[in-house]
């Protein structure tokens, strides 16, 4: 029994570092002390007047040591680029005179406007910063210190980068994953408030505000981190391995899907809460189009959130197309029910071109019960024959 509760609280930790990222930073963390380690003892044995500087090496192998590979070898070129533009700026304000106050000056108005092209990425800020170094710190020896500088750097960035390369080299499809679910749960808690708010007739304008703009903050996020997950691939050994791929474009399919549902589910926001049956002096819409536009919009959350197959959407709207039909009064109701049905009906057909595409769904990447797998099953029996 003991053993067993000590089992189950690690299992929890686990799970707890996995979710949270603790694992990957604590393997990154860990890199970057070894690169930075390497990197230092490799540049105490550099040749020349280089070895006189060989604090700057670790500070390369931290620049190098990026969430990816290929952004730290981006990161790497681009801060050995600003480095020796840098040691240009200083040569040219010292060519120009000694060393004062005024090169000062001239030095970062300089390095900053160097510094300013887009182009330079990660290491405009390098220009200025090296061109002072060199100005200040290198000063008599500035032609030494500049090699020593730009070549330690550079044993760095070097050492960073093959340690990256060769050590367990990130793939972030977990986070992608993760953070994928999460804004689908916050999709479908956003769609649950609305059948809410069309069952009780009020409405919150400052709530339905912050939940957009939670809403469009999830969107970037998951975004930047799908992006992320797509670069990992590049430059890694562990991209090659068979499946990362197909995973990869799940995670697309997925995330296309994801803009597309919260796309439909603003607008129908927007037409329901805001300027439709609900808004300022308009009060609750008729018993007919409430019920059956309540429920589909339950199920197709139910079917955001992954308990459910897109087939389900489909009967809810199908029952809501029948209360349309079978309706000649209302024509206010009738053309906002209408058209909340195209938004519904785009958010059934993007969760089913997702599964299409990629063999997959909006909701949790893993069922987590045997009622899910079961549902998966269904949702997916359509596409296999």
């Amino acid at each position: 029994m003991q053993f067993q509760h000590v089992a189950g609280v690690g299992t929890r930790l686990w799970r707890w570092s996995r979710d949270s990222g603790t694992q990957p930073r604590l393997l990154h963390a860990a890199k970057a002390a070894a690169a930075a380690t390497i990197a230092w003892l490799v540049a105490q044995n550099v040749p020349g007047v280089a070895a006189e500087y060989p604090y700057y090496a670790p500070l390369g192998a931290v620049v190098a040591m990026q969430t990816t590979v290929f952004a730290g070898l981006r990161s790497g070129l681009q801060t050995l680029v600003g480095i020796a533009l840098g040691i240009a700026v200083a040569a040219f304000t010292m060519w120009v005179g000694d060393p004062g106050v005024l090169a000062v000056a001239i030095t970062v108005g300089v390095g900053v406007l160097v510094g300013g092209f887009r182009v330079l990425g990660e290491g405009s800020s390098w220009v200025s910063t090296a061109a002072l170094f060199v100005l200040l710190v290198g000063g008599a020896h500035a032609e030494g210190y500049s090699l020593g500088y730009l070549v330690q750097m550079a044993v760095g960035v070097v050492v960073g980068l093959l340690v990256n390369f060769l050590v367990f080299p990130p793939l972030h499809f977990w986070d992608a994953e993760r953070r994928i679910d999460q804004v689908n749960t916050v999709l479908a808690t956003h769609l649950d408030g609305l059948a809410d708010v069309l069952e009780q007739g009020e409405r919150d304008e400052r709530a339905w505000d912050q939940a957009q703009d939670r809403l469009d903050r999830a969107i970037a996020d998951v975004r930047a981190r799908v992006s992320i997950a797509q670069e990992s691939r590049r430059i890694n050994l562990r991209g090659a391995l068979r499946g990362s791929r197909a995973r990869l474009q799940r995670d697309g399919a997925r995330f296309r899907a994801l803009e597309r549902v919260a796309w439909y589910t603003t607008d129908l926001t927007e037409l329901v809460a805001r300027s439709g049956p609900v808004s300022a002096n308009l009060g609750r819409p008729d018993e007919a189009f409430t019920t059956p536009l309540v429920h589909a919009i339950r199920q197709v959350a139910s079917m955001v959130r992954g308990d459910h197959p897109p087939d389900e959407g489909d009967r809810a709207i199908a029952e809501l197309e029948q209360a349309l039909d079978a309706s000649h009064e209302f024509p206010s109701d009738v053309a906002v029910t209408a058209t909340a049905l195209v938004a519904l009906r785009g958010i059934v057909e993007s969760e089913r071109r997702a599964t299409r595409d990629a063999d997959t769904e909006t909701g949790p990447a893993e069922p987590t019960s045997i009622r899910d797998r079961l549902v998966r099953r269904r949702g997916h029996g359509g596409q296999r024959g």
